[in-house]
């Protein structure tokens, strides 16, 4: 029997992406830290459908420069609009709230700052030099916006020395134009590529949402795109619409298919692949801590 790849798209959610839900006192110690910190999540300003269950497990992914963007993607019900100044006590917070939740992987995120001149790279690496510098055994991961494709931008959030580096691509060539307004299909190939050539070791990452009109053609040849770009991870998930005013689902990909681009991606040089209904970026990830192997005895201060 040949498998279907997805259903349609209907008011009532498919079975596979139901799922207990956390009581609210397992979330409450993530929630009292990032309070007491003063700080942003990826998780709660982007309305994740698994912020319980991550909070539940005491992971997080730090959201760091406000909670207001200055693009506006469809698929992301991040705020959009002109930010604030950013907070230069804001990294020692993030390192406070590492320490209180007893972090080893810390996920780092934030808006995007096209209206800094460096899109806030100096930023990602204050933090990451501040967390290396409280605890060196830490595994740290920076989910980066494209910062307009400025080089020395990249390099500058390189030199700091995350052990991931992560870009996500999103969505495939044919639809990134109407998905992601701003953004440049090459561009974000580019940063995975050349943070891959002048990383000095350090792991690249990206993540995929399917549902949202792209052909089976399209996901394979961004995933060759993304291979060729020296990718070493690759997170795949099914888009979930958010809210109203993001674009709606065309498609609930089935979760054998998820299991068929999993094997696919293996057979094209992942080192690690995670594909499957519920999957994001920094959710429900293998282990790849076992990839790390960079010692961070010199890193700068």
């Amino acid at each position: 029997m040949k498998l279907s790849t997805s259903v349609r798209r209907s008011r009532r959610l498919p079975s596979w992406l139901i799922r207990k839900i956390p009581l609210l006192s397992e979330c409450s110690n993530v929630e009292r830290v990032i309070r007491k910190m003063e700080l942003h999540t990826i998780c709660r300003e982007g309305l994740c459908p698994n912020r319980a269950e991550c909070y539940s497990k005491n992971k997080v992914t730090f959201m760091i420069m406000g909670d207001i963007c200055t693009r506006n993607c469809l698929f992301c019900d991040v705020k959009s609009g002109q930010p604030l100044e950013p907070d230069s006590n804001e990294p020692e917070r993030i390192v406070a709230a590492v320490r209180e939740l007893g972090l080893t992987h810390v996920i780092i995120t934030s808006v995007t700052r096209d209206d800094l001149p460096d899109g806030g790279s100096d930023i990602y690496s204050c933090v990451v030099r501040k967390l290396r510098r409280a605890d060196q055994s830490l595994l740290i991961e920076l989910l980066i916006p494209d910062f307009n494709g400025d080089i020395s931008a990249l390099r500058t959030v390189l030199y700091s020395k995350p052990d991931i580096l992560s870009h996500n691509i999103e969505t495939v060539r044919n639809i990134y134009g109407t998905v992601r307004k701003g953004a440049d299909y090459d561009r974000s190939i580019s940063i995975l590529s050349i943070a891959k050539k002048e990383g000095r070791g350090i792991m690249t990452k990206s993540a995929l949402m399917l549902g949202l009109g792209e052909s089976e053609g399209d996901v394979l040849e961004t995933m060759q795109d993304l291979r060729g770009a020296g990718c070493d991870f690759l997170a795949i998930g099914q888009y979930l619409r958010p809210g109203i005013k993001q674009i709606p689902v065309k498609d609930f990909i089935v979760p054998e298919k998820f299991m068929w681009y999993e094997k696919k991606g293996y057979e094209m040089g992942f080192l690690e692949v995670t594909s499957g209904p519920l999957v994001r970026s920094s959710y429900q990830q293998n282990d790849i801590s076992k990839f790390r192997k960079r010692d961070y005895a010199e890193t700068d201060e």
